[in-house]
């Protein structure tokens, strides 16, 4: 018996003419853009895509806080990061919440060659560093890591040392002075109101396949002497020209790393950064959207009576044959609750010219 019924699967299967029009028109359409796209290139586009959701300023220009070179060659520069950490002397009588340099330093030792790990030419300022602690970092950093600095007392190796860390693998050391911040800075001394006699080591490296030159400054200001963090601001900026002028090599880059112990609106860090005082704050030269982690460099153990402040700087001599591409305040407390020191590390990459 025939069925008469509607049958929707035979209805589905029996073609129509406007269906095999539109079969046929999307075919023509196909070959038609695809023989375009053959013939001519640029003809298939592809619309933007929609913005990203995120407040970040992707900016890659680098020349946004140019040097003051103006012939630079940025593809000829030479990658340096830089570094200052007061790490804190091993105190016999640590404070509340001050764990022992027994276990800061295996902590310590870590983070600066996590810091440097990957970098080539870096250099760490440090402050606050007893013999004992000096020798202890050239040990955990290990072969290819030199360093220079000497104590501030009479003997050489008597109260704390300001020393630089360097590759010694990349840099050859050319001449290197300790100076006392004081009226007679070539001998141990103190200077002004100071409670305790302060320095500047400085060391003059020229790296050994660019030859590049540069001098590199790590220094300790008075806590208590207002006056003489004025002094020692002057000194430092004097120094620095001096060493800069009385070099044999063309001097690429005159680098300042240290414990001011002043605030940005103390006495002392304005004549650093004084018009015609030749320094410039590295912070100053990035970009706030380029900054990375915090701001304020001292945390203190938690004592009642010290705040958190910005006291740590890096510097740089102008006019300046650098690009600073980055500037960091990192962290000195992780999950385990130890609290590395009671001062952040500042961290700056540049380019150097050669």
């Amino acid at each position: 018996m025939a069925e008469t019924g509607f049958n929707p699967r035979a209805f589905l299967m029996r073609p129509t003419k406007p269906l095999i029009f539109l079969v046929a028109s999307a075919a023509i359409l196909g070959l038609t853009v695809s023989w375009l796209a053959i013939q001519y290139p640029g003809f298939i586009f592809y619309p933007a895509p929609a913005p990203i959701n995120c407040p970040l300023e992707f900016d890659n220009d680098t020349t946004a806080v140019p040097p003051t070179h103006v012939g630079m060659d940025y593809n000829e520069t030479l990658p340096l990061r830089l570094i200052t950490y007061n790490i804190r002397y091993a105190s016999k009588h640590p404070v509340a919440n001050e764990k022992p340099w027994e276990i800061r330093c295996p902590k310590l030792v870590t983070q600066l060659k996590f810091i440097t790990e990957g970098h080539d030419s870096p250099f760490i300022c440090l402050q606050e560093v007893l013999d004992s602690q000096v020798h202890d970092v050239q040990r955990g950093l290990g072969a290819g890591w030199g360093h220079i600095g000497r104590g501030r007392e009479k003997g050489e190796t008597d109260g704390e040392f300001s020393p630089i860390f360097y590759r010694s693998s990349t840099w050859r050391l050319t001449r290197y002075e300790t100076r006392w911040l004081s009226k007679t800075p070539d001998r141990p001394s103190r200077g002004w109101d100071a409670y305790y006699n302060r320095i500047v080591t400085m060391g003059e490296f020229a790296h050994r396949t660019t030859n590049t030159t540069v001098i590199v400054m790590s220094t300790h200001f008075d806590h208590m002497g207002a006056i003489a963090r004025e002094h020692s601001a002057d000194l430092l900026i004097k120094f620095a020209k001096e060493w800069s002028a009385a070099s044999e090599a063309d001097v690429s880059a005159v680098l300042i790393g240290g414990d001011f112990n002043s605030a940005p609106d103390d006495d002392s860090y304005r004549r650093m950064t004084a018009p015609g005082s030749g320094m410039s704050d590295i912070a100053d030269l990035v970009p706030d959207s380029r900054k990375y982690g915090n701001r304020l460099t001292y945390t203190s153990f938690g004592e009642p009576e010290y705040g958190s402040a910005r006291i740590d700087f890096l510097f740089i001599k102008e006019p300046r044959t650098a690009l600073v591409k980055s500037y960091g305040v990192l962290a000195n407390q992780f999950e385990d609750g130890v609290l590395i020191s009671d001062h952040r590390p500042v961290v700056a990459d540049l380019e150097v010219l050669p």
